[in-house]
């Protein structure tokens, strides 16, 4: 037997360790650790930018051992959002008025059956129609397109159909930042000035605040 040539043991990479950090201040309610090293606890105060999972852990030579920050840090923080809604808008409107146009598609080719789209970005709906004969289903389908009329319309919202949407509208922004947020709590202020009602809200969320 021959002894295997001795290699060098290889460094281990050393430099900035890059982990999940917070994406906003907050307080830790929970934790849940898939991969590296948890680096805050229930019940502790973290910042925008602070460390939440990292990359390696050391084991008790002093080794560093990498592994990729997954998990989620499920913290209490306050949320706010600003909203505008105009309470005059001009908006379009349906005119109660449709064309409908066809177009047979064959072999790689296709025909219209029926006058041009009328000009304009109208509301249109599409739909294709598979064409049979007895049931058997026929090598050519036709392209149904409906284009509904439109016109612009001046359109009025009572102070109450403005808070409702701006709530929504609210509620909508806080999903985009936090999909998973459970509410809390919520303060909320509303002004109406120059036709627009303005509403301010502050919300109380518990959400993962892993970035």
């Amino acid at each position: 037997m021959e002894a295997a040539p001795a290699h060098a043991r290889p460094e281990i990479a050393a430099g900035t360790l890059h982990g999940l950090r917070a994406k906003c201040n907050g307080t830790v309610l929970r934790t849940n650790l898939a991969s590296g090293t948890m680096l805050v606890a229930p019940g502790q105060t973290v910042e925008a930018g602070q460390g939440l999972i990292g990359t390696a852990r050391s084991e008790r030579d002093g080794t560093l051992i990498f592994a990729p920050a997954a998990g989620t840090v499920v913290a209490q923080l306050e949320w706010q959002t600003d909203q505008s809604v105009p309470l005059a808008e001009t908006m379009p409107q349906l005119t109660g008025k449709n064309t409908t146009n066809y177009k047979l598609f064959f072999a790689e080719h296709s025909a219209a059956l029926s006058p041009s789209a009328p000009d304009g970005d109208g509301l249109c709906r599409t739909r294709h129609l598979q064409l049979e004969v007895f049931g058997l289903p026929l090598p050519c389908a036709v392209e149904e397109t409906i284009y509904y009329g439109q016109q612009q319309e001046m359109m009025y919202r009572t102070e109450a159909q403005a808070l409702t949407l701006a709530r929504l509208q609210g509620l909508r922004a806080l999903h985009d930042a936090f999909p998973d947020a459970e509410i809390f709590a919520r303060r909320e202020e509303c002004t109406v000035q120059e036709d627009a009602l303005h509403y301010h809200a502050v919300y109380t969320v518990a959400a993962d605040i892993c970035t």
